[in-house]
């Protein structure tokens, strides 16, 4: 039984189904090209004494034969060589190549074998002397002819489709003997190696192919079928990764090699691998975030509660301090975690220069100087600070990376006009560059500088300036790139200027009065310092307060409290109910209770919980005590 059979489950075998097949072509029209009539009315019957049911046609000259040929369908052509208007090996010719196709058995008086053979070998299917054959024989030629026809057509088929496979695969595929001469490749195998078809074919194919691979190649050969990855030099200079599949043997003494450009593909699993990345460090950034942020929340709510209750000048100036800095470190981690709210607000972009120049020098090492420029009466505008400096600081380690032998970093902030241009509306403009005389940048790199996951060096991910673009976009502005090789690079990034605040004599961090309320808050937190801290606070300015450490402790006060709850204060992340499921149950059994949701977390927390609110409802941790009860009667006085 052959090995190949499959079994049912009784153990008897299971037939394979029939590969279909094409309707088998028959035997029915003959054309028969002799002038003479007599030869012709003895062909004509035989042929109908072997009643095989063949529809015969006979014609006297070649030129009648090819305009039957081309006009309709014959299977098979008996030819006599010698017409009144060709003779000889021409009229074969002549046929033949007016149909190419036609199954040709020539029948001739002449017993010329050079003739028979050089017809024969040219494309005739028989050389049939006349009246040297009788009816059997003739009709048998007759069938051979035309079933020799149909397999040599078969075959051409077959060939042709294989070829126009060969040629049209995007992989590039090489076919080399056993002492490794390549014997064919296709137009992709030229177009990898950066060569013509004529300068691979006839060459040994370690002469083209890197030197590690030749190893390879050999354990190959060992095992019969075997891939693998290398580097290919183009002679253009550039280098592709190649994955190669090898098969010994396919025919007797040629293997075949099938290489594939994987360059691509290994870029976009580096991308997508280095994205991962990012978002796992921006995960564990936001998560850091949220148990700091509220740490951050108790630190400065007890410093303003110390504010209020103190009347030492020193103690308050000091608490203030404290808050400013506990505010500073919160932006920074969630910049780095890209996990904060877009919080746009009127900038002096010197005062954010200001306050991260100390770090820019710490980022850049002793090695580069750090000039900074500012203009005088510098225009404000309107931008989140802790994307700008992130923004600052992205552009400052491309700058520091760009001079590794050390050298000088200048940043200049002034106002400016612009004309109209396809990226800018005319007008006035706060202008912040970067300049750095660095090794600069060639044409290539600087139209790709932006594209996401771009970069020249091997241990970036790509992301910074393409952060840097759409952080600016974001903000109504637009970044512009100037540099050469060897003449160093500057960024410059222009922000629409904004009418100037008005003036707030209040020093930073300073505590005012808060305003006094006499609704009542119910105040969800499950962290219990920065909740008895609010608590107090909020107290203090007249309200009455009702605290809850889960979602289900506030469900439970929101269902027991029979008076009337102005506004909840909740957080998001909390066990047993989050602050989604709270806030839906808020809007169902008090719909009049004016809602704020705060966090830790940001927008991370707040869309992955499916909290979509307008900012005004949302406050990130950690927040002054004093924002926290102006947002309350904000949202209060909006019900």
């Amino acid at each position: 039984m052959d090995l190949n059979t499959e079994m049912n489950p009784a153990g008897s075998p299971v037939m394979p189904a029939p590969l279909a097949r094409a309707p088998e072509a028959r035997l029915r029209n003959v054309l028969l090209v002799e002038d003479s009539r007599v030869d012709a009315r003895l062909v004509m019957g035989m042929l109908g004494c072997q009643d095989e049911g063949l529809q015969c046609t006979h014609v006297e000259k070649l030129a009648d034969a090819i305009e039957t040929l081309q006009a309709g369908h014959q299977d098979v052509v008996l030819l006599d060589l010698n017409l009144p208007d060709s003779s000889g090996y021409d009229t074969f010719f002549n046929i033949f190549r007016a149909v190419p196709k036609a199954a040709v058995l020539v029948l001739s008086s002449s017993e010329d074998e050079e003739l028979a053979v050089r017809t024969v070998r040219e494309g005739a299917q028989d050389y049939l002397v006349k009246g040297s054959f009788d009816a059997r024989l003739l009709l048998r030629s007759i069938r051979y002819a035309f079933e020799r026809r149909r397999a040599e057509e078969a075959v051409r088929q077959s060939d042709a489709t294989v070829r126009a496979i060969f040629e049209s695969s995007l992989d590039g595929i090489l076919i080399s003997s056993e002492n490794d001469i390549c014997e064919e490749a296709n137009s992709a195998a030229a177009t990898l190696f950066g060569l013509s078809r004529a300068r691979l074919i006839g060459r040994n194919i370690h002469s083209f192919t890197p030197s590690d691979f030749e190893e390879a190649w050999k354990r190959f050969r060992e095992s019969g079928s075997d891939h693998s990855q290398f580097w290919v030099q183009r002679g253009d200079g550039s280098r592709r990764l190649v994955e190669c599949f090898f098969s010994a043997q396919v025919l007797p003494g040629r293997n075949l090699c099938i290489l594939r450009d994987i360059t691509e593909q290994e870029s976009l699993e580096e991308q997508l691998r280095q994205s991962q990345k990012m978002e796992a460090v921006g995960r564990l950034a936001g998560g850091v975030a949220h148990d700091f942020n509220n740490i951050l929340g108790i630190i400065s709510g007890y410093a303003e509660l110390i504010q209020i209750n103190c009347k030492d000048e020193s103690v308050v100036s000091r608490t203030g301090k404290i808050l400013i800095a506990t505010e500073k470190a919160s932006s920074q981690l969630l910049a780095f975690g890209r996990k904060q709210l877009m919080s746009p607000r009127l900038l002096d972009l010197s005062t954010v220069l200001t306050g991260i120049s100390s770090m820019l020098q710490c980022l850049l090492g002793a090695e580069i100087q750090l000039i900074v420029h500012v203009g005088e009466r510098l225009g404000h505008v309107r931008a989140d600070q802790s994307q700008l400096e992130q923004v600052l600081l992205n552009l400052a380690t491309n700058a520091r990376d760009a001079m590794p032998e050390g050298g000088v970093l200048t940043i200049r902030v002034e106002n400016c006009a612009m004309e109209a241009t396809p990226e800018l509306p005319a007008g006035e403009y706060v202008r912040l560059s970067v300049t750095d005389t660095g090794m600069g940048m060639d044409a290539e790199i600087q139209s790709r500088i932006f594209e996401p996951f771009f970069t020249t060096k091997k241990d970036h991910s790509g992301l910074g300036l393409a952060t840097v673009y759409g952080t600016v976009k974001q903000s109504g502005g637009y970044v512009t790139l100037n540099s050469a090789p060897s003449q160093g690079t500057t960024f410059s990034v222009y922000l629409p200027m904004v009418a100037a605040p008005k003036s707030d004599s209040a020093a930073p961090g300073a505590i005012t009065m808060p305003a006094n309320g006499q609704e009542t808050i119910l105040l969800v937190d499950d962290e219990d310092a920065l909740r008895e801290a609010a608590s107090e606070y909020l107290e203090s300015c007249g309200y009455k307060v009702l605290i809850a450490a889960n979602g289900k402790d506030a469900i439970d006060i929101l269902e027991a409290y029979q008076g009337r709850i102005d506004a909840v204060i909740s957080d998001v992340v909390m066990p047993k109910v989050n602050g989604r499921a709270l806030m839906d149950h808020v809007r169902r059994v008090r719909p009049d209770s004016a809602m704020l949701v705060i966090s830790g977390y940001a927008d991370d927390a707040v869309v992955r919980n499916g909290i979509f609110l307008e900012t005004a409802s949302f406050m990130q941790k950690p927040f002054t005590l004093q924002a926290l009860s102006s947002k309350v009667r904000e949202l209060i006085a909006r019900k």
